[in-house]
């Protein structure tokens, strides 16, 4: 072991830090571990990735303390931080950290108690081998419920107890868990079996089951579905909550047989994970999955299973774009890519740009790979997110699905990486280090592990597109849409001459309101799309035209009507409407814009009889909200599901024959170099929902003012070379993505002078000219104050034929970045780096 180890610390630094290992930690402190060191007057949690022999530095302190009994990151994995780090320009050690789950910080949010009251007869022998931990026992004897780990740090007199709490656990004499009370390990349910005595005495088992029968049918029940369970794969303690569930049995059946002693009841540990995965007995797992039956590939999906199980034979990595138009069966490429993979001993990633899209892709993954799949999302607990993660990282899953933060999920021989809708923008992470793009990461991720990756799209990103035309990824097509099913046909209303003609409900047409009533009559199912939430985008004075403003950020406040709410969707402000105008006093305020709420309430106007039920985020924030709607939607009892851009990713619903674009025009006018091509995007996507089964025709129909647009057009003629080939010749021209790298420098303050002040003195820092750059700015942002911090952009063009993997500028990015630090930083003004920015919010 060597003598130093160099930590990488979340800070805004760029730059690991020297620290000396003292003798006690020289068989832990691995590369890839967590250790906690003194750093100024604090001590922080960093992960060692380097080790070094000997130092010039002088005074170099020791780490405190080793928090893993086994590195926490493989090489592969500190391999692929660095690339992040490089790449992203982002530090190397907020990197590591934004790659674990939440709920693995130390201490301060830990409880550590006894396992077991037989625990106190081992501090004897402790005392003599290990004193430490032998007074970690006999402190927490005293507390049978558990303490902090601050409050045990006093009681035993010392300041690192971590890897003593470490050892002790794995042999199963204390148990931790969080202060919220999520345990970071498995959790432990009650459990039942059958009494071995009885089970092997046929006269006796017999003989209950006859006074069963007769006097307690569901305790028989639950005997019976436990024989059945023993006679398959033996006497194993299963959960109470699943034995009752599947035996149709209350918990009072399973008491009553303990007391009998005909079963023995025990404390197992079962992750948090699989907790949730007996919820697939419930009848809803029916409805989500029903529309989703496993397909026989027909020759273009053939093809394109061949190509890709083909790589992973060559075992080397290789990247593929499957292009398919939607309802063309990526889905069941994606199952049998990953059915090879796993048939190899590799494993696989999934990633999907939604939690809404999460649901039915597990349950249909399940169906084909068993148990053998485990979710990471935010919309999880940290306890299950914590369990999922362990699980990846011990083996017990072969293929984890989730939004982009699962490609970090510690997956050891990578087979396959899979970025499913590789061109929604939500894979690309906004508000925190690093700021990176899962779509672009996930191909490093599977090049670092000589493993396949797939993007998967019907409308792929144009630099995606751009990169398979040019043979940097292996472009494969599915034309044509699975189950003898026809592409949807498009009708494009225009509003504004339908408002001329008075042929306008409000935001819907007359057309669109008689094709959805047409399709109630027939009981077939109806998605329709507006891209804002929310009731109106603002309210207006009729008299001075004044709209209430957000304190905190340059925004209109977002009109919500159930609740008659005034609320900013950037920083969360909310407050009660008022009645008049806080100007002029006027009271005649209108309602301009539409959101997802205003069309919910035209709806129930003119389509009374229909049940409607909204998905946005306003309904969808709390946890299982997502599948309630899904499942209702799914089995019927819904007519309409109206939402935002959640439905327009890739759900998959049999009964589905009308979609409805309220306005294509949200997207379309934003000040946004992607606009058209997120336009098309979003229409494409939405009305691929619509007939995605044989014998059902599809019909969309779009609303637009802008009917003759170049994306709309597109669309409407499902030419998705149309639209690449007009959107490449406008980005070559203005020298957008692909031929550069496109790089916003922000730099706020919550003082307006000084965030314009630094961002001229980051400008000057930055070279006038460079071949590789073109820097434009600094110039105030479009939404200028957000969160009550003015913002100021430096945008850069990074050239990428004269600068390929972005050295250059990441090399200039963190000169500058140092110096601005020595000779202006203050704590007061933030400068931001996002590579690869999707826009100029």
């Amino acid at each position: 072991m060597s003598q130093f180890v160099q930590v990488a610390l979340p800070l805004p630094i760029f730059k690991n830090f020297t620290y000396s290992v003292p003798d006690n930690f020289a068989d832990a402190a691995h590369i890839g571990v967590r250790v906690t060191v003194p750093f100024g007057k604090r001590t922080m949690t960093g992960v060692i990735v380097d080790e070094v022999n000997e130092t010039t530095l002088q005074g170099v302190k020791p780490i405190s303390d080793v928090l893993d009994a086994e590195p926490l990151f493989s090489d592969e994995m500190l391999r692929f931080a660095d690339w992040m780090s490089e790449y992203y320009v982002a530090p190397v050690g907020e990197t590591l950290r934004s790659m674990l789950p939440q709920g693995m910080s130390p201490e301060s949010s830990q409880r550590v108690m006894l396992a077991h009251n037989g625990v106190v007869e081992e501090i004897p022998e402790l005392r003599r081998v290990a004193p430490r931990q032998a007074a970690i026992l006999t402190a927490l004897s005293d507390h049978p419920k558990g303490v902090t780990v601050a409050f045990l740090k006093k009681k035993v007199g010392a300041e690192n107890l971590y890897s003593q709490l470490v050892a002790l656990e794995e042999k199963g004499l204390i148990e931790r868990s969080t202060t919220e009370g999520r345990e970071s390990k498995p959790k432990k349910v009650n459990a039942v079996r059958i009494n071995p005595t009885l089970l092997n005495d046929e006269e006796a088992l017999h003989t209950l089951f006859d006074q069963l029968d007769a006097n307690a049918p569901k305790q028989a029940s639950v005997m019976l579905f436990l024989y059945t369970q023993a006679e398959r794969s033996g006497n194993e303690y299963l959960p109470n909550a699943h034995v009752a569930a599947s035996a149709k049995a209350p918990a009072s059946a399973l008491a009553a047989l303990v007391e009998k002693g005909a079963l023995e009841q025990t404390q197992i540990e079962q992750s948090r994970e699989e907790i949730l995965e007996d919820r697939e007995d419930e009848p809803e797992h029916e409805a989500l999955t029903d529309s989703q039956a496993d397909i026989v590939p027909n020759q273009d999906q053939a093809n394109a299973i061949a190509a890709i199980t083909g790589a992973m034979d060559a075992g080397a990595f290789k990247s593929f774009l499957l292009h398919g138009v939607t309802g063309s069966g990526k889905t069941q490429v994606y199952i049998e890519a990953i059915r090879h993979a796993v048939e190899r001993g590799k494993r696989a990633i999934m990633l999907v740009p939604e939690i809404a899209l999460t649901i039915q892709l597990v349950e249909r993954f399940k169906r084909a790979f068993g148990e053998r799949v485990t979710v990471l999302h935010s919309r999880m607990s940290e306890g299950e997110r914590y369990d999922s993660w362990l699980r990846a990282m011990r083996g017990g899953c072969d293929v984890v699905i989730g939004p982009r933060s699962a490609l970090f999920a510690p997956v050891r021989d990578l087979g396959i990486v899979i970025v499913d809708e590789e061109h929604e923008a939500s894979y690309k992470q906004y508000d925190a280090q690093p700021r990176y793009n899962a779509r672009d990461a996930a191909i490093v991720r599977a090049q670092l592990s000589g493993a396949v990756a797939v993007l998967g799209s019907a409308t792929p990103s144009i630099e995606s597109y751009f990169n398979a035309l040019r043979e940097k990824y292996h472009l494969l097509n599915l034309p044509e849409r699975v189950d003898n099913a026809r592409e949807p046909r498009m009708v494009i209303v225009d509003t504004v001459t339908a408002r001329k003609q008075n042929l306008m409900r409000g935001s819907l047409s007359v057309r669109l309101i008689a094709d959805i009533r047409a399709k109630l009559e027939k009981k077939e199912g109806v998605i329709l799309f507006q891209n804002r939430r929310g009731f109106a985008t603002r309210l207006e004075c009729s008299a001075c035209a004044h709209s209430p403003m957000c304190p905190n950020c340059a925004v209109t406040l977002t009109y919500h009507k159930p609740i008659t709410s005034l609320r900013c969707h950037y920083c969360g402000y909310t407050r009660k409407a008022e009645t008049s105008c806080t100007v002029c006093g006027n009271h005649d305020l209108r309602q301009p814009g539409v959101g997802t709420q205003k069309v919910e309430e035209e709806l129930a106007a003119q389509l009374p009889e229909a049940k409607v039920l909204r998905m946005d985020l306003d309904t969808t924030a709390r946890k299982g909200a997502h599948r309630q709607i899904l499942t209702a939607f799914a089995k019927g009892e819904v007519d309409i599901l109206l939402g935002t851009q959640m439905v327009a990713k890739g759900l998959d619903f049999s009964r589905v024959s009308l979609v409805g674009v309220v306005s294509a025009d949200t997207q379309l006018l934003l000040p946004d170099f992607r606009a058209s091509e997120r336009t098309f995007q979003l229409i494409t996507q939405v009305a691929g929902r619509a007939g995605r089964r044989g014998g059902m025709e599809g019909e969309v129909v779009v609303q637009t003012a802008h009917p003759e647009h170049p994306a709309i057009q597109a669309a409407f003629a499902k030419n998705y070379r149309m639209m690449y080939n007009d959107e490449l010749y406008n980005r070559q021209a203005l020298f957008y993505p692909p031929f550069s790298r496109f790089i916003v420098i922000e730099v706020k303050s919550e003082d307006q002078k000084e965030a314009e002040q630094h961002a001229k003195l980051f400008r000057g820092l930055l070279p006038a000219k460079h071949p590789a750059l073109d820097i434009i700015g600094p110039t105030q942002a479009l939404i200028w104050k957000l969160k009550n911090a003015y913002r100021y952009q430096i945008i850069v063009k990074n050239n990428k034929t004269t600068d390929p993997g972005g050295r250059q500028f990441h090399q200039i990015f963190s000169k500058a970045y140092e110096k601005y630090r020595e000779d202006h930083g203050k704590q007061s003004v933030q400068i931001i780096v996002d590579v690869d920015a999707q826009g100029m919010g």
